[in-house]
């Protein structure tokens, strides 16, 4: 059974010192929250890394394995693509120990363009602030590549 996945941030918990940092998470089946509800974290560089490991996918044969990190590389959720459609999302608060604290089978596209509606987000509070730097530069165009990648 495919599950509702998304990922949400809370753009009124984003403060900017040398990194942006405010809340994210994947919600599934708009419940489930990992690894929290108002998880703190580094937004931009977090979403540039999944949205990376997201197109990894999408060109991965059957079975391949991408990470959507954390900044403390504890919690981690791994995707395998189950068919060119569909992935399953292991999410995982151990790495060494691989203790899986619950699976999720979505559609790839979902994932795809919930990435690009968070980073878009992120990007409208970026401009709103003023706020520069590589990172916000490369989160702009990993954005425009992935959805005219999504979009085909």
């Amino acid at each position: 059974m495919e599950q509702t996945i998304s990922i949400e941030v809370e753009v009124e918990s984003l403060e900017y010192n040398k990194n942006i940092i405010g809340n994210i998470t994947f919600v599934v089946d708009y419940h489930r929250y990992f690894p929290d509800q108002g998880w703190s974290d580094f937004v931009v560089i977090i979403l540039c890394w999944w949205i990376k490991s997201f197109k990894g996918l999408l060109v991965s044969s059957m079975g391949q394995t991408f990470q959507f990190d954390f900044m403390d590389e504890t919690p981690v959720i791994v995707g395998r693509k189950v068919d060119s459609s569909r992935i399953e999302l292991s999410f995982e608060f151990d790495k060494e120990k691989r203790e899986i604290e619950y699976t999720a089978i979505c559609k790839l596209e979902e994932l795809g363009n919930s990435l690009i509606k968070a980073s878009k987000k992120v990007l409208r509070a970026v401009e709103r602030n003023n706020w520069s730097s590589e990172e916000i530069n490369e989160l702009r165009d990993l954005t425009l590549s992935l959805e005219r990648y999504v979009s085909r």
